[in-house]
């Protein structure tokens, strides 16, 4: 959800402004009609605006694989990361403002189940915007709207305002679920292509940890770990297999040495052969590397050895033990390294 404001999307925000004035704005009327309270129903409004531009607007580097939903995630596993305490906390206003607004706790809590299940299916069916359909991402909502549900019924209580009755509520809020969670069931059996979190049973709790940190360092705050695995290689070494959204990483166990990135983007066009050469664009590279290697690889010593890699610049370096190679893109992003 928020990794979009972190990776630089900058037309997030103003989305989110000019959203959340119309919401706010729909809300204030909704609430002088109805006679509902004005600051809690507006309330409700901006939220929404910032649940749709958080979870729906556009990633920078954008997507293109097959309409998909990943399901296995633990909610210990999504609540470990800074991803999943984010899509948590987003919907506790909604829960919140919802009941203060409304006073029906039950047909809240269905909407907001269900406001996540379109969310996450819609995410799933347009992965060209580059966000993805989860099943811990829906866990940790759904999580977070509850709370805000509860925290709105303690409000009201303590306000001595009434809250609907209970018998009433539940069949309101049983239809709700029913009318708005079948579509979203049918089109995620029809539509989507599920994907299992595999090798999460395999990762204990600290393998976990240490992989979602590990993804933050290399790809920025909120970067989305989707399936750890345990595994030992051919030469009877202890590594993790990380996958995330768009790029995947393999660690050494328990060191956390780094073995390997992958970056599963779409590769950029290659260069026109009879484009001059750039001198101060392979130095970037080279920087680029550089820095990567610092923090990564330090062992890597030796003057690098540059050349092109379709679009990218390939730098390889002495290691212990062999040769590594870095691979830097136009924007000066490392996008693959291994070890030969």
């Amino acid at each position: 959800m928020i990794s979009a404001i972190l990776n630089g999307n900058a037309g997030l925000i103003p989305a989110f402004l000019v959203l959340a004035l119309l919401l706010g704005a729909a809300a204030r009327a909704l609430a002088v009609r109805r006679g509902l309270p004005q600051w809690p129903t507006v309330l409700l409004g901006v939220s929404l605006a910032g649940e749709l531009t958080a979870t729906l607007y556009p990633t920078v580097n954008g997507g293109g694989q097959d309409p998909n939903c990943t399901w296995g995630a633990g909610l210990d596993f999504t609540l470990a990361g800074t991803q999943g305490q984010l899509n948590l906390l987003m919907y506790v206003p909604l829960g919140l403002f919802a009941v203060l607004a409304f006073g029906r706790p039950t047909a809240v809590a269905a909407g907001v189940l269900a406001l996540t299940g379109v969310t996450e299916t819609v995410q799933g069916l347009l992965p060209a915007i580059g966000r993805a359909c989860d099943g811990g991402d829906l866990a940790a909502n759904a999580l977070g709207g509850l709370a805000g549900v509860l925290l709105g019924c303690a409000v009201r209580l303590a306000q001595r305002r009434r809250i609907r009755p209970a018998g009433r509520e539940l069949m309101f809020g049983s239809a709700l679920a029913v009318a708005l969670g079948g579509p979203v069931l049918a089109v995620q059996f029809l539509a989507l292509d599920p994907t299992v979190a595999t090798g999460l049973s395999a990762a204990t709790r600290s393998q976990r940890e240490l992989a979602g940190r590990d993804a933050e360092l290399l790809f920025g705050p909120g970067a989305r770990v989707v399936a750890v695995q345990h595994f030992m290689d051919g030469s009877g070494i202890d590594r993790l297999d990380v996958t995330l959204e768009h790029q995947a990483f393999t660690l050494d166990w328990p060191s956390g040495r780094l073995v390997d990135v992958n970056d599963f983007l779409p590769a950029e066009p290659d260069p026109d052969p009879a484009d001059p050469a750039d001198p101060a664009a392979d130095q970037e590279a080279r920087e680029a590397a550089d820095r990567f290697l610092a923090q990564w690889r330090p062992a890597a010593v030796g003057e690098p050895r540059l050349a092109p890699h379709g679009s990218r610049r390939r730098l390889t370096y002495t290691d212990v033990g062999g040769t590594v190679h870095v691979d830097v893109d136009r924007n000066n992003r490392v996008v693959e390294f291994r070890q030969d």
